[in-house]
């Protein structure tokens, strides 16, 4: 929390470059040859304060002009830390480097993307999840890692598909016969029963559902429209555009479902159109589901209620049929492939606002599932603003160098590079800094991981080298951002001067006070003098009035008598000024024979008299008092009462510690103050209106 605020004010005391002085901008204060100019002075007051910096100035009152001599001190005083703390070094702590390597390396990444596009891809997702849309496809695998030859032959099937079906022939059946995902045939279950594919049909789904390409392609088409072959992760699809319908968050629905007989055809539409007229009747929704349906859930309130159902939930007939009913209404009879229903639409959670799907949508665009299109976008860029130039594109045996040298232990992260790639050829070139053969294989070495199968090595190899060239240019980018981006430059410096201040506060100053035991013990004995017990304001370091109090508890009265007790604890507590171990043995030693619980407990201590445990009433005073308990009861001994006193140093050592710091911190500023001879230039202050 601590760190927290000084970074807060590193930012609210942000240094806006030091401006050389100007008869139009005179100069505020100056130190160790350091200049602040009034303009630079007044930004920071009006950022830290929160003030428009375009508004007008108008009158300066009391309160206003308070307000700008505080903070002048507080400014003078942090510029004079930070000064300091760079001075000294404090900024090269390896510590203090590592946890600004991971904020900058963090707080890099938006900078690192097309924000451009990202913004454009958020209002388009956001757009496209306003609706869902039912397709069908037919699928020709392809391995992702697929050889040239191979992904060749798979698209040339794929396009063969593609012409079967605009020359006519049923997409369904294609689908059934050709496809390569096997939810599009009949299967038997374990059970032996026989259930029906899906043709191809894949039901209705919305943003972020299914691979993008595929997600791209369907909200890109238009209802009835069938696309050329798309790649995915999967391998090529044929897709058909089958329904678009208004979508929504979730939805609760009502519904009769009534299968159908093969036996008898008719039956279920019958039995339907009846239940129909029904409804339409008056007769209640939920009674003619009871009295219909084919399928009810036993002792449920609402018969035949599905709540929160997303859209891939609900069967795609439905949330076709219930596109045309409102809230509250019911849909005509329809059949689907599981039979004859009406369904009614309960309620319907609506999309919130874009700014709430905001956050989410960002965080999947920029996933790598998701191909991060907003970064890919901005390497694109980056490769025509740093003149990237790549050799294997008209030289791809280049590549030749590495490629020979790979064997399948890659694919389990254990491939060993032996330094032999070619040094010398360029693969490519970013602002004319030129990357080898050799520079690829360091990079596959240091990041390879584990892949369950193993592929075509010039294949791993062209994917890596895609992965390289792009990572080579974030890094270019990278470490140009606080050169190229004044808005990330500040922030990082901010940042970076929240650190330093506090490394420099917490050594000269937080940490100092509890590790210093003998300037603590001095300083508590000079300070100690001027605490008085008149002043309410000192309350903190003085005991109030106390008793030294000694508490025996007795388990149960059946062990000693209460009268014999107290005759005990005046004895050894008030006339020998005996200690709570021997009241307790001899309490021990009078012990009935026949006690159920041979114990005492005993508890000493002094004890304020406002605290809630202190003795009450008359008690307050020297003597030896019998109190109840739970079963058996208390003996308490006041031996002495205690006028109140000044605390020592462990008693408030926190109370010493804070002031401590206070001091510190006092003295460190004074002679800051003196050591670079810290000017502050008032008539220049009284000038300042806000």
């Amino acid at each position: 929390m601590k760190k927290q605020l000084f970074i807060g004010l590193a930012i609210a005391f942000a240094a806006f470059g030091t401006a050389k002085a100007q008869s139009n901008d005179p100069v505020v204060m100056e130190f160790a040859g350091q200049k602040v100019t009034k303009s630079e002075f007044v930004k920071s007051f009006k950022q830290a304060n929160n003030i428009n910096p375009e508004a007008a100035p108008t009158a300066c009152t009391y309160e206003k002009r308070k307000a700008l001599e505080e903070y002048v001190d507080l400014y003078a005083n942090f510029r004079l830390r930070l000064y300091d703390a760079y001075a000294k070094k404090y900024d090269t702590a390896t510590s203090l480097r590592n946890e600004y390597r991971t904020y900058r390396n963090e707080m890099a990444l938006p900078y690192l993307i097309d924000s451009v596009e990202l913004e454009n891809l958020l209002r388009q997702t956001y757009e496209r999840n306003q609706y869902a849309v039912r397709a069908s496809h037919i699928m020709v695998k392809l391995e992702n890692n697929a050889t040239p030859k191979d992904t060749l032959k798979a698209y040339n099937k794929a396009m063969d598909i593609y012409n079967r079906v605009k020359a006519g022939e049923d997409f369904a059946k294609l689908a059934e016969e050709l496809s390569d995902d096997e939810s599009a045939r009949s299967f038997v279950g374990n059970n032996g029963q026989k259930y029906d594919g899906n043709r191809g049909d894949i039901g209705f789904f919305t943003v972020f559902q299914m691979v993008p390409e595929f997600e791209n392609a369907c909200y890109n088409m238009k209802v009835g429209e069938i696309s050329k072959p798309v790649r995915t992760s999967f391998g090529y699809h044929v897709i058909k555009l089958t329904d678009k319908v208004k979508a929504y968050g979730k939805i609760s629905l009502q519904h009769i479902w009534i299968r159908e007989d093969p036996e008898n055809p008719n039956l279920a539409e019958n039995k339907i159109n009846d239940a129909y007229k029904k409804i339409q009747n008056g007769e209640s929704f939920g009674s003619v589901v009871r009295n219909y349906a084919s399928f009810l859930v036993r002792d449920q309130k609402e018969p035949g209620l599905m709540q929160n159902l997303t859209i891939n939930q609900v069967t795609p007939e439905y949330l076709h049929e219930m596109q045309f009913i409102k809230e509250g209404e019911y849909t005509k009879p329809f059949k689907s492939p599981y039979g004859w229903h009406i369904v009614k639409k309960v309620e319907t959670e609506q999309i919130p606002a874009f700014e709430e799907m905001q956050a989410m949508y960002r965080s999947k665009l920029t996933a790598n599932q998701y191909n991060n299109i907003p970064q890919n976008k901005f390497i694109e860029k980056c490769k025509k603003d740093y003149k990237f130039t790549d050799y294997t594109q008209k030289k791809p045996s280049l590549l030749n160098s590495v490629i020979s040298l790979l064997n399948d232990t890659v694919f389990k992260a254990k491939w060993k590079y032996n330094g032999d790639a070619d040094k010398t050829d360029a693969l490519c070139e970013i602002n004319g800094r030129k990357y080898t053969a050799h520079d690829f294989a360091l990079f596959i070495a240091k990041t390879q991981f584990f892949e369950m199968i193993p592929y075509d090595l010039s294949v791993y190899a062209n994917k890596r080298y895609k992965v390289f060239v792009d990572r080579k240019i974030l890094e270019h980018a990278d470490s140009l951002l606080e050169l190229n981006n004044k808005e990330f430059r500040n922030q990082m410096q901010e940042f970076r001067d929240g650190l330093v201040i506090f490394a420099y506060n917490d050594d000269l100053i937080w940490t100092k006070a509890t590790t210093d035991t003998a300037g603590l013990k001095a300083f508590y004995e000079t300070s100690r003098k001027q605490y008085s017990l008149d002043n309410p304001e000192h309350a903190i370091y003085f005991w109030e009035e106390r008793a030294d109090v000694t508490l025996a508890l007795i388990p149960d009265s059946a062990c000693i008598k209460p009268s014999k007790a107290k005759k005990i604890a005046q004895k050894i507590m008030l006339k020998e000024k005996g200690t709570p171990k021997q009241l307790r043995d001899e309490l021990l030693k009078n012990y009935n024979r026949k006690a159920p619980d041979k114990n005492v407990g005993m508890v000493a201590r002094k004890i304020e008299k406002s605290d809630i445990s202190a003795p009450k009433g008359d008690q307050w005073n020297v003597g030896i008092y019998i109190n109840p308990s739970v079963k058996g009861y208390k003996v308490v001994c006041v031996t002495e009462l205690l006028d109140p006193e000044l605390k020592s140093l462990s008693a408030a050592r926190g109370y010493y510690i804070n002031n401590y710091q206070n001091y510190l911190e006092q003295q460190l500023i004074e002679n800051l103050r003196k050591k670079y001879n810290l000017v502050i230039h008032q008539d220049v202050i009284d000038s300042i209106t806000w």
